[in-house]
């Protein structure tokens, strides 16, 4: 089987790559990272861009003779929002100049150009099935009484702000609202709330009409880094919904910190 894979910055796509990989899938990956060397093993082919021109993605998928697409990784938005649109092509163009609201508004338009072009996009956590968030107490250390009021609170205001489109992580400390995600992503955003509070929690959820082919919530070691730096103490997860990078590694990580995690 044949399959392309765009990646991102992280090290999702590298996972899924090596899944891909021992599955003998055979790989195409385009990706705008300057550094890709940890992708070239398990590639057929790498196709390195420097501007993100879907007309060029399509043609190249054709041309290796996939029609399955796995979009996975961080693409920063001051890629897509800072280049003028004279330097997109003809597909990229059509897409930006839909009516979109938001990041997921533009995500989901994307995917709609591929799959008008026969490309089916692939959600990229069935190729990672064990890496999504089960119910429950997930760390060693499960959240005090305080936690959990916090987690609380974080969870009636995500319900608020996640119709808005944005907000897909808060920060509480004693029952108050200390950050709420931006563009910043999830670590920008902790690092904010560490310098604010210096404790609370931190809970992150989905969107309820976010697609879950492209565009799931997910937390991984840095997550749990820059808690620690921040004096965060728990983080809880949307359960079935979180994709949670190198879980083996991330829950030890989480149990040396005495961070209590929770799948909510």
């Amino acid at each position: 089987m044949k399959r392309a894979l765009i990646a991102g910055k992280g090290i999702l796509p590298r996972a899924i790559a090596e899944r891909l990989y021992d599955s003998k899938t055979e790989l195409l990956i385009l990706t705008l990272r300057d550094e890709f060397e940890d992708l070239k093993p398990y590639a057929v082919k790498i196709v390195h861009m420097k501007t993100p021109k879907l007309g060029h993605v399509v043609r190249e998928i054709k041309a290796f003779g996939a029609s399955e697409l796995i979009m996975a990784g961080n693409i920063p938005k001051k890629i897509i929002y800072k280049i003028p649109l004279l330097f997109f092509d003809k597909l990229s163009r059509s897409v930006m100049c839909r009516k979109i609201q938001d990041d997921h508004s533009l995500l989901g338009s994307i995917v709609e150009a591929f799959e008008g072009e026969n490309i089916k996009v692939i959600p990229y956590w069935q190729i990672l099935p064990e890496f999504i968030a089960s119910k429950g107490k997930l760390s060693e250390r499960s959240p005090n009484n305080k936690e959990m009021k916090d987690v609380e609170y974080a969870c009636e205001i995500l319900r608020v702000t996640l119709p808005c489109s944005f907000g897909q992580a808060v920060c509480v400390a004693d029952g108050a609202v200390v950050a709420v995600e931006a563009m910043e992503g999830t670590d920008m955003m902790i690092n904010r709330a560490g310098s604010l509070s210096g404790h609370g929690v931190i809970v992150k959820m989905m969107k309820e009409n976010q697609d879950m082919r492209y565009d799931i919530p997910t937390v991984g070691e840095k997550t749990l880094e820059a808690m620690k730096k921040s004096g965060l103490t728990c983080l809880a997860v949307e359960s079935g919904k979180t994709l949670i990078l190198e879980p083996e590694k991330f829950f030890a990580l989480a149990d040396k910190y005495e961070i209590a995690v929770l799948g909510i």
